[in-house]
């Protein structure tokens, strides 16, 4: 008989037990797994909001503050907690976008906790992320996210660049000089031929153009060389290309201003650094 009881008090406590897991919501499990991930990582000194996400801002920043009607670039990378997930865009592609408009929520909270060329460290529980139904095939539903964030110093746009330019350079292990525009360049083969000696020259030329991502974006090979007039090229090619001859071959690092600025062609992004491969086949001047 007492046995018998033993045996159902056991049950009792199970079932009570069971019961109790199953009462916790969804935002409490996800709380209870973000404090167990920073404690297995030895993650300190973020904060929780009172919505319910995480942030520890790592880099202040110097910059100007933002608000929501600001228009900011921002560059990410993002992991999840529970789910195997990599999302990001880098340095090199930047997302644009008012303040206000920027999502998850917990991104443009955090981002108002720090000045330009600032950064912060965001977990984001799914329910303030992208919830159930994820985002597209990037992100899985209920995805908890460990993102961090960094919001663009351009007020000076030229310096932003040269800076993007020189890491680009040295995480690639390139080596180029740069010249008084701001253009940065490699000459390969100086070339033996004939000289560029105006814009109005026509050169017959193959090249390869790729943004600083390393996405390529226009091509002509050596069997399948373009002659343009120099002059309708864009300034950075006007000013850069008359430093090699006919026959020889230069590495181009173009900042945007000598590029295409603010409205560029298709397939390449606005305020888009641009590095080319060129040679030049002949010169016609």
């Amino acid at each position: 008989m007492i046995k018998k009881i033993l045996n159902l008090a056991l049950v009792a406590v199970l079932v009570l037990t069971a019961c109790e897991k199953e009462t916790r919501t969804l935002t409490q499990i996800e709380d209870e797994d973000i404090q167990a991930y920073m404690r297995s990582n030895n993650l300190s000194g973020f904060t929780k909001d009172s919505t319910g996400f995480y942030y520890k801002v790592i880099n202040p920043g110097t910059g100007l503050e933002v608000d929501y009607p600001s228009y900011v670039g921002i560059w990410q990378s993002t992991k999840s907690i529970n789910k195997n997930v990599k999302y990001e865009f880098s340095k090199y592609n930047p997302q644009y976008n008012y303040l206000g408009y920027i999502t998850p929520v917990s991104w443009r909270e955090s981002l108002l906790k720090i000045k330009k060329g600032g950064e912060v460290r965001v977990i984001t529980p799914s329910s303030l992320a992208y919830g159930k139904d994820g985002l597209g095939s990037t992100i899985p539903g209920n995805t908890i996210l460990d993102t961090k964030l960094n919001l663009i110093d351009d007020t000076d746009r030229p310096v932003y660049e040269d800076a993007l330019i020189q890491d680009y350079l040295a995480e690639n292990k390139l080596t180029a000089t740069k010249d008084g525009n701001g253009i940065y360049y490699n000459i390969v083969t100086p070339g033996t031929g004939t000289e560029i000696t105006s814009t109005d020259a026509r050169v017959e030329v193959a090249y390869k153009g790729k943004l600083l991502t390393n996405t390529v974006f226009d091509e002509a090979s050596t069997s399948s060389p373009v002659t343009l007039t120099l002059s309708n090229t864009i300034k950075g090619w006007q000013l850069a290309l008359p430093k090699i001859k006919a026959g020889g071959k230069i590495n181009l690092y173009i900042p945007s201003r000598f590029a295409y600025g603010s409205t560029p062609p298709t397939g390449i992004p606005a305020n888009a650094i641009l590095a080319f491969e060129i040679s030049v086949i002949s010169v016609t001047n």
